[in-house]
C-alpha cells in the first residue's frame, strides 16, 4: 500500500448521490452509501450530503436500517437567494436540523452545515449570523469573482468557519478556470484556512466535460497542488500548471512522498494538506475510483 496515496485520499469524498448529475431517489442514495461503507471502498468516503429539504425523509429512511452504523451528515443549506431572505433561510434550516436531531438521534448526526452566501459585500454580517451554528463544521461557499481573495481573508479571520468553492455544474460558466482555482487554493494555504470543493471533481485528472464543453478539474491535481503549495510555496503560475497537468506519470508517488517537476511533498506535507483540503462532494464513488484505476493508482491504495 502506498502510504502517501492512502493519506491523500482517505475519507476525501462526501457522498452526494442526492445531487446532480446522479440525483438518486433518497432510498437508492442511502442504500448506495450504506453499501459503500460496508464494502472495500469505505476508506475513501466520509459524510452523507443531504439537502436540508430532505432531512426529515432521511430520518425516516435511516430508521429502516436500525442496525447500520451511525451516519455522519453534511447538510446542504436552502438556497439563500439574496441578502433580504438570508436570515429567514437560516431560521428555516436551523429548525429543520433541530427536528432531524430529535428524530434521527440514534441513527445520524449533523456534523456540517454548508451554505452559499448570496454576495460578498455582506459577508461580515452573514458570518455574524452563523455564530449560532458554532457546534458543527461550517463551510461557507463563496461566489467566484474579483472579491474572492478578500472574502477568503475574511473567512480566515473568523473562528470555526471554513471555505467552500464550486468547481462545476450544469453550465460551462460554473467551472472556474485553473487560474481562479489556483488563486483560491493559494489563498487558503497562505491563511491556513480549511476548505472543501464541490461539483465537477469526478475524475483524478482534468478532462473535457462533454455536456458543457468546460474542463473538469482533477481531484488528484487539487490534492497534489495543495500539498506542494504547503511544502514548496509554489507560485500562482506553478499551482496553475499542477492543476492543468493531464499526464499521470508527471506525478511521481513514492512510499513517503509525491513529486512533480522537481517539487516534492513528504508524508507530513500530505497529512497537513488533507487537514487543509477537507473533502470534495461527489454524487458518485464509483466514478472517481474507476478514474484512479484507469491511471494505475487504485491498486496502490486499496491493497
Amino acid at each position: 500500500m502506498n502510504g502517501v496515496l492512502r493519506s491523500m485520499l482517505e475519507g476525501v469524498i462526501d457522498y452526494a448521490g442526492l445531487f446532480p448529475p446522479a440525483k438518486l431517489p433518497l432510498t437508492d442514495a442511502v442504500t448506495e452509501y450504506l453499501q459503500t461503507i460496508h464494502g472495500p471502498d469505505k476508506w475513501i468516503v466520509d459524510r452523507f450530503a443531504c439537502p436540508v429539504g430532505k432531512l426529515q425523509d432521511l430520518a425516516v429512511e435511516l430508521a429502516e436500517h436500525p442496525d447500520e452504523p451511525f451516519v455522519p451528515v453534511a447538510v446542504i443549506a436552502s438556497m439563500h437567494a439574496d441578502h433580504k431572505h438570508w436570515k429567514s433561510g437560516l431560521e428555516h434550516d436551523a429548525a429543520e436540523m433541530t427536528k432531524f436531531h430529535r428524530t434521527a438521534e440514534n441513527h445520524a448526526e449533523v456534523q456540517a452545515y454548508e451554505l452559499r452566501v448570496p454576495d460578498h459585500p455582506h459577508l461580515t454580517e452573514y458570518l455574524a449570523d452563523l455564530r449560532a451554528f458554532a457546534n458543527i463544521d461550517l463551510f461557507v461557499e463563496l461566489p467566484w469573482g474579483a472579491e474572492m481573495a478578500d472574502s477568503v481573508s475574511v473567512l480566515a479571520e473568523s473562528d470555526g468557519v471554513f471555505a467552500k468553492a464550486r468547481t462545476g455544474g450544469a453550465e460551462g460558466s460554473a467551472f472556474p478556470s485553473s487560474a481562479d482555482l489556483a488563486g483560491f487554493i493559494q489563498r487558503c494555504v497562505q491563511l491556513d484556512l480549511t476548505f472543501k470543493l464541490t461539483a465537477g471533481l469526478h475524475h483524478p485528472l482534468p478532462i473535457q466535460d462533454r455536456q458543457t464543453g468546460a474542463t473538469m478539474h482533477g481531484f488528484l491535481n487539487v490534492l497534489v497542488a495543495t500539498a506542494l503549495s504547503l511544502a514548496d510555496d509554489l507560485s500562482l503560475r506553478e499551482l496553475q500548471e499542477v492543476l492543468n497537468e493531464r499526464d499521470p506519470k508527471a506525478f511521481v508517488f513514492k512510499r513517503d512522498s509525491v513529486a512533480w517537476k522537481g517539487h516534492k511533498a513528504d508524508l507530513e506535507d500530505i497529512e497537513n494538506a488533507r487537514t487543509m483540503f477537507f473533502s470534495f462532494g461527489s454524487c458518485s464513488v464509483r466514478e472517481p475510483l474507476e478514474g484512479l484505476a484507469k491511471i494505475g493508482l487504485l491498486d496502490k491504495v486499496s491493497r
